[in-house]
């Protein structure tokens, strides 16, 4: 079995059991490759973004009994607005890693503003570099949002998740596992990986040394959740309907 993984903390609880089992081969990527490579027929299963999901149901299916999940808030997806921006905002520089977050950015500025922004990919590096030189507005996801350096009195910064949650009431799945529509999967295998994953939750901190133990612990165990509840499918099929009418999808 080829598996599919993104090296992200905010994922690691899902994926541990895949990367501690000899028998998976697995493949680290961004989910924005890992969907490629899945369509591709390159991987039997990969944990990808949500819209990616959406936008290939005709050759993907899915399971919905575990993926990245929010309520309140992710605090790895943020916004970094440039107050300079604050009235007329004409583009932002996104990481195009992963796309869900680039099209709930797009669906969120289009409702503020009422128009649709230009959102340009570019790398993280760039970004991160431009951020330290408090230069226009930008998208990071993931660990390069966690370790974002910028100025606060320039910047006012976004939680994605956070602002879905205010303007819908809703949560919101940010990832999901994939598989070609030919290859049926049970959702108990990625279950017991997260379960795995769950069981060593303190491998899992004592391994990330970039961050203090008490942060890693806080932000796995009480920030994110790994299984969808009533209000994250809601927020799913609320997503899918909204980005649709923005022909997104």
């Amino acid at each position: 079995m080829k598996v599919g993984l993104v090296e992200s903390l905010n994922a690691r609880p899902l994926t541990w059991g895949f990367e501690k089992n000899p028998l998976i081969e697995t493949v680290y990527e961004s989910p924005k490759v890992l969907s490629e490579m899945l369509l591709r027929g390159e991987l039997d299963t990969a944990l990808i973004s949500s819209v990616e999901c959406l936008r290939n149901q005709d050759k993907l299916s899915y399971s919905l009994s575990c993926g990245v999940c929010t309520k309140t808030s992710v605090r790895s997806i943020l916004f970094f607005h440039h107050k300079m921006d604050k009235v007329d905002l004409s583009k932002v520089l996104v990481e195009s890693g992963s796309r869900t977050s680039v099209a709930l950015l797009d669906l969120l500025l289009w409702k503020q503003f009422k128009r649709r922004i230009n959102l340009i990919p570019e790398a993280p590096s760039i970004i991160k570099d431009q951020l330290k030189q408090s230069q226009g507005s930008h998208l990071l996801f993931g660990d390069n949002a966690l370790l974002a350096e910028y100025d606060s009195s320039i910047y006012e910064v976004f939680d994605l998740a956070e602002w879905w949650n205010r303007i819908t009431g809703l949560y919101f799945i940010f990832a999901l596992w994939a598989y070609p529509k030919d290859k049926w999967i049970q959702d108990s295998f990625f279950l017991e990986s997260l379960e795995f994953g769950m069981e060593n939750i303190q491998d899992i901190i004592d391994q990330e040394k970039r961050f203090p133990s008490k942060f890693t612990y806080n932000y796995l165990m009480k920030e994110l959740y790994y299984k969808p509840e009533a209000k994250s499918f809601q927020g799913f099929l609320q997503y899918e309907i909204e980005l649709k009418k923005m022909g997104i999808l």
